[in-house]
């Protein structure tokens, strides 16, 4: 079963297992039995017919939201079963679609109209996930089917088991009061994420290093050299050529990564 977790620093409804897969109750309305087909024709983006421009970003969250809404309707008046695990794997597949091609999407993609769209769906799904997470109907409905574990199977009942905890990790079990404050900060941390995603993507900034001799030699290549003024207080040899070589690091992700891989020096 999935279990609630934090994916690039926003909280995520549930995680990705396999489970109940073949249950008619939900496939017939399926989300992604409506939304990604295999039938030979063109698709969108990552196999989804609604990324075929990016403006179907808005109708993908739109149609997600209102089948997880539908499903969290049905979990929240039905008795303790293993339909209402069934029902939950499904939101968790629903909204997890949205997630995860909106991040590649606006990671990776070379159009700026496609980022751009990405970015406002990655916005909008991560607020409704929040919403998920500090469902109360849900988690009453996770608590009934935990607590009638006898209609469960092994697998369902420690899957049920997982998901209140989670819950309750994410502070359902706080005062309105309280509860609404972690809600406030977690929309904020997933903003403030992605928007240090992008300034890293758009203007990742430099630090120049000297001397040249704090980087290790096989790995020079990989950054830019520059050069300054030498002072009085430098070496004669510095001073006769009037430079000092050293290094400009970009901050971008492959870049730091390879230099903090080799470099000694703490600083």
């Amino acid at each position: 079963m999935q279990t609630l977790i934090r994916r690039n620093a926003s909280i995520l409804f549930i995680s990705k297992h396999l489970l109940y897969r073949n249950s008619s109750t939900f496939t017939k309305n399926n989300f992604f039995s409506s939304i990604a087909r295999n039938n030979g024709e063109e698709t969108g983006l990552y196999g989804f017919e609604l990324l075929k421009s990016p403006k179907g970003f808005q109708r993908f969250v739109d149609e997600a939201i209102e089948r997880s809404s539908e499903l969290v309707s049905y979990v929240s008046n039905s008795p303790p079963s293993m339909e209402i695990i069934r029902a939950m794997d499904e939101i968790s597949d629903t909204v997890c679609s949205v997630v995860d091609s909106a991040e590649l999407c606006r990671n990776t993609h070379p159009d700026r109209e496609f980022v751009e769209e990405a970015t406002k769906a990655s916005t909008r799904i991560n607020e409704y996930l929040h919403f998920l997470n500090t469902n109360h109907s849900l988690y009453n409905a996770v608590l009934r089917a935990e607590q009638n574990s006898a209609m469960l199977t092994d697998e369902s009942q420690k899957a049920a088991h997982s998901l209140r905890v989670d819950f309750e990790k994410g502070g359902i079990h706080l005062s309105a009061d309280k509860l609404h404050r972690v809600n406030e900060l977690n929309v904020d941390i997933a903003r403030l994420c992605r928007e240090f995603s992008e300034n890293m993507i758009t203007d990742p900034g430099y630090v120049d290093i000297f001397p040249e001799s704090r980087i290790p030699k096989h790995i020079q290549h990989l950054l830019k050299p520059i050069y300054r003024s030498c002072t009085s207080k430098e070496s004669y040899i510095r001073r006769k050529h009037n430079k000092e070589k050293g290094f400009r690091i970009t901050s971008d992700s492959s870049t730091l990564s390879s230099v903090l891989q080799w470099v000694s020096d703490d600083e």
